[in-house]
């Protein structure tokens, strides 16, 4: 295709791939037009593992596509070190259907598929190359023939006409033929390089381009070289892949991406047991009669298994995690949901017993903290649009029932009622599960009373067999926190015992009572319980020890089901955050606060405006303070100190002051504080409110304050308070959508805000305070927008993750804004996009080089969830 060379962008100061057209294409002008066209439309395809196209470039007579940079070997060196480990394999062909399916979804064909097109990062992210030969789907000209399906050689005659064509060995029979390609060709393309990695040889092999054509149309991949480990369901996968009648070969490759993640999902079937040893064999039985015991299990309250059957324990692997404690089984204990994280997004999984393989379920991503229905067919959860919301299982539709800024658990009993915390540090509140309105004001007041301030929250309800007492957590001083039991009558609730999270109930085969199942120093006890006289009796005994457990949410990885099965996690939980600075390349330049500095949950960074301080909420021992991080010298010190939370602090534009968001004791919802940086006294209310402010920018002057204003019947509204006057507070953007995070520009005559009236969050800019319309400046999604200090430029990060930049052009004057095409910077690795009930996850430097990122752990590999059968409630 040309020539490619590495190369300097020195308006944006990154590397870049120039790829230059050979002469062929550029004196051709139909075919530099179709090169044009395409490199329009894959420019596109914003996807993490396709190597992004950054512009089309002309000089003269010399034409050159800018590409990503894609620094790593490409898939063809790396197996020709020899064959590729079956895990890795998975890992590296998952990613590949990925990119090949947002592709298809686009209506695009790569057409050449080979390891040299693919390239492997040092960080495990896959890049797919070269979709220089793809173009849209259309229908076959009157002619007959796509040459650009042609088999691989080029011809002194097609060379003449710049026709570029594939490589044999992974091309499909129909391309062999010189028929049109289509998305089963790409199928067969994607079997070839998942055989080779797996067996280190081609599927299709010859001295000579004519031999290897041949092999393609008529013989079969040696089969037998596949290792013995190799999956059944991923040989079965090969074999639909390369099936020469494209009729009879698998259609989409997305169904071959599920069937990988099941496999990567799942422990190594029978196609490996032959090489286990025995009592590897033995255990996979056991699960398999386990699963069989399970599917026959009643529904809810039908009976459970005899006193004479055995405690089983069985690991259910699952994708990695990033939020190890978010997971609940089935009241009929047939299925568990979960969240795990692929691409980087976290999405909640449902994993049937009974099967093989776990699914996603869409519309869930970044959703936090399921719970069930009790009859097993709904799941409630915590969204990123602070919704409480649905989703049936088997339907996959998903509906709203209550606003839910934060969200910290919910519990659904028989009658429909649904228990849930719409923020950690409020009371328990209740909504009928059919209902699409919040009481997160009209009833702030809720089932529970919180005692302030000697309790800071009240989390995680769970329902107990009679569906009118329920337990929760009680976050607050060591002598009131711990689990309470409650009464939906809203009757005095009662203390049982202390514990670091929320305890579960669990019916035992025997005896007839059932336990309380609590975590303390991540070990998981039990105690037993009378769930009917609220009494607990005997002395606890250890069940499991390195539960995982949140520490600042107080919530640990555990759950049971009516039936009495329960399920755990162990190990640590990924919540630690860490600030680090990045140039505009990505490249990590060191750490705010150094190596050794641990920050745990902190969460909002506000940096100073001389550059010296960063403020922070963080959660210590379930309790959100603000802390201040001196850069220069790694000194991290309370800010503020009340049992109340404070939380979203921003600095002043004089660096004088800090406001933040917190509680006033007796009233709803969280109100606008303002403290001095010299004052050791308690912050001075700056706003009251009857629902939840959170201070987002000052104008430039220090006059106005902006701040987003939660209103259950218009979602989160952006709103302006003067300093200085009359002090009332203005509405600035206001609609029945959400509209959040506003920044005001340098010269504070616009403002930058996300809103997610388009069905997807995009940023926006309109003029401060008026009028004028709003230009939408994020394509494909954004949130979390920042202005350069010269106002010319604007960040924001992607629904993917990655930052972008956008130069920003005003009008002389200052009434009309022209906003350029985004570029995409590199990959924030801050979590959820959108932030939920938290406010930015970065800031920039005054000088614009740099990013002070938020940066949340990584998790490459996760612990299992172990499942509990036939629970005796004994010591064992």
């Amino acid at each position: 295709m040309g020539e490619v060379y590495r190369a300097r962008d020195t308006t944006l100061n990154r590397d870049v791939a120039l790829k230059v057209l050979p002469e062929a294409v550029t004196f051709d002008v139909d075919r530099l037009a179709r090169f044009k066209r395409e490199a329009q439309l894959l420019a596109a395809l914003n996807h993490p593992n396709i190597a992004a196209i950054y512009g089309f470039e002309s000089s003269g007579h010399v034409q050159a596509l800018v590409l990503e940079l894609v620094d790593g070997p490409t898939l063809a060196e790396r197996i020709a070190l020899g064959a590729i480990p079956i895990r890795e394999t998975l890992q590296i062909s998952r990613q590949i259907a990925d990119a090949l399916e947002a592709a298809h979804e686009q209506g695009i064909v790569h057409r050449d598929l080979k390891p040299s097109n693919i390239k492997l990062r040092s960080d495990g992210a896959v890049k797919v190359l070269d979709f220089g030969l793809a173009k849209a789907l259309e229908p076959m000209s009157a002619a007959g023939a796509d040459v650009a399906g042609s088999p691989t050689i080029t011809t002194p005659a097609m060379t003449g006409v710049g026709v570029i064509l594939g490589t044999a060995a992974y091309m499909s029979p129909e391309q062999a033929k010189g028929r049109a390609a289509d998305r089963r060709s790409d199928v067969w393309s994607f079997g070839c390089v998942l055989f080779e990695m797996l067996t280190g040889r081609r599927a299709f092999a010859g001295e000579d381009v004519s031999d290897t054509l041949a092999a393609v149309l008529k013989d079969e991949p040696a089969w037998q070289h596949l290792p013995p480990t190799t999956p059944d369901s991923i040989q079965v996968l090969l074999r639909r892949c390369l099936q020469k009648d494209r009729k009879n070969r698998l259609r989409d490759i997305g169904d071959a991406r599920l069937e990988i993640e099941a496999a990567i999902s799942r422990p190594a079937d029978r196609g490996a047991s032959s090489r286990k040893p025995a009592i590897e064999r033995l255990v996979l039985l056991a699960a398999l009669a386990v699963a069989t015991a399970v599917a026959g299990w009643s529904m809810m309250r039908g009976p459970r298994p005899s006193p004479s059957s055995p405690e089983m324990r069985v690991d259910i692997a699952t994708p990695p995690t990033r939020d190890p404690v978010s997971l609940a089984i089935s009241p009929d204990g047939r299925s568990i949901v979960f969240a795990a994280t692929t691409e980087g997004r976290s999405r909640l999984w449902l994993r049937s017993v009974d099967a093989t393989a776990s699914r996603q379920l869409t519309g869930t991503e970044d959703a936090r903290f399921p719970f069930w229905s009790p009859d097993s067919r709904s799941i409630g959860f915590f969204a990123l649009d602070d919704k409480l919301k649905r989703i049936e299982v088997n339907g996959g539709a998903i509906g709203e029932l209550a606003a839910a800024p934060v969200g910290a658990g919910g519990a659904w009993n028989q009658e429909g009622t649904v228990l849930y915390a719409p923020v950690p540090d409020a009371p328990i509140l209740r909504v009928s599960a059919s209902s699409a309105s919040s009481t997160f004001v009209v009833n702030m007041a809720g089932v529970t009373q919180l005692d302030v301030p000697r309790q800071t929250g009240h989390r995680f309800p769970t329902f107990l067999p009679d569906g009118r007492h329920f337990l929760y957590y009680v976050a607050g001083r060591p002598d009131v926190r711990g689990v309470y039991a409650g009464q939906l009558d809203g009757s005095p609730s009662q203390r049982l015992l202390d514990a670091d999270a929320p305890a579960v109930y669990a019916p035992s085969v025997a005896p007839a009572t059932g336990q309380l199942l609590f975590v303390r120093q991540s070990v998981l006890w039990a105690q037993d319980f009378d769930a009917g006289k609220l009494e607990l009796s005997g002395i606890p005994f250890k069940v499991a020890e390195q539960i995982a457990i949140d520490s600042g949410r107080n919530v640990a990885a555990l759950g049971a089901s009516a039936t009495g099965a329960i399920v755990y996690r162990t190990g640590s939980t990924a919540g630690g955050s860490q600030l680090t600075w990045f140039d505009r390349a990505g490249k990590e330049l060191g750490r705010a606060g150094g190596p050794a500095l641990d920050l745990g949950l902190a969460a909002n960074p506000s940096l100073s405006p001389d550059g010296r301080f960063v403020a922070m909420s963080r959660s210590v021992d379930g309790n959100t303070d603000i802390w201040r991080l001196d850069i220069e010298r790694d000194i991290l010190a309370r800010f503020t100190s009340e049992a109340v939370p404070e939380i979203y602090p921003l600095w002043s534009p004089d660096g004088q002051r800090i406001v933040y968001s917190s509680r006033t004791a007796g009233k709803p919802g969280f109100d606008l504080y303002e403290k001095s940086v010299n004052s050791t006294a308690p912050g001075t209310l700056l706003l009251q409110m009857d629902t939840v402010a959170v201070a987002t920018d000052w104008s430039p002057d220090g006059r106005v304050l902006l701040y987003r204003r939660f209103d259950p019947k218009n979602s989160t509204d952006i709103w302006a308070l003067p300093t200085e006057g009359d002090r009332r507070p203005f509405p600035v953007v206001q609609t029945a959508f959400d509209e959040r995070d506003a920044q005001f520009s340098p010269d504070g005559k616009w403002i930058a805000y996300q809103s997610n009236e388009s069905g997807r969050f995009e940023v926006y800019v309109q003029p401060f305070p008026g009028p004028g319309g709003k230009t939408q400046v994020s394509i494909e999604g954004g949130a979390q927008p920042r202005w350069q200090r010269d106002g010319r430029e604007l960040f924001y990060i992607a629904l993917d993750g990655h930052l972008h930049s956008v130069q920003m052009r005003f009008a002389s004057n200052n009434t009309i804004v022209q906003a350029g095409s985004p570029i995409r910077m590199f990959m924030t690795r801050v979590g959820a996009v959108v932030q939920g009930g938290s406010s930015q996850a970065y800031v920039v430097s005054r000088d614009g080089q740099r990013f002070l990122m938020n940066t949340v752990a990584e998790v490459a590999s996760s612990s299992p969830i172990t499942m509990i059968l036939n629970w005796h409630g004994q010591k064992n």
